[in-house]
């Protein structure tokens, strides 16, 4: 299952699954380099950023707030 970074605040993380429910976690357990609106998910239990999905997600948010503004 893949996860959304919603925010990080101090030592907890808070991330949303594909079923849009709430999910905390450990700051310090996201990857190097996280940071809010990646996607990740676990890999033989290490976190991981998936980095096309983040691209591709940060793209349709981009294009969707762009839609609204015109």
């Amino acid at each position: 299952m893949r996860y959304i970074i919603d925010r990080i605040s101090g030592e907890i993380a808070v991330c949303e699954d594909e079923n849009g429910d709430s999910v905390k976690l450990k700051a310090s357990e996201l990857p190097q380099g996280a940071k809010e609106g990646d996607l990740i998910f676990k890999d033989s239990g290490v976190w991981c950023i998936d980095e096309k999905g983040s691209r591709e997600r940060r793209r349709v948010m981009a294009d969707k707030l762009n839609r609204l503004l015109e």
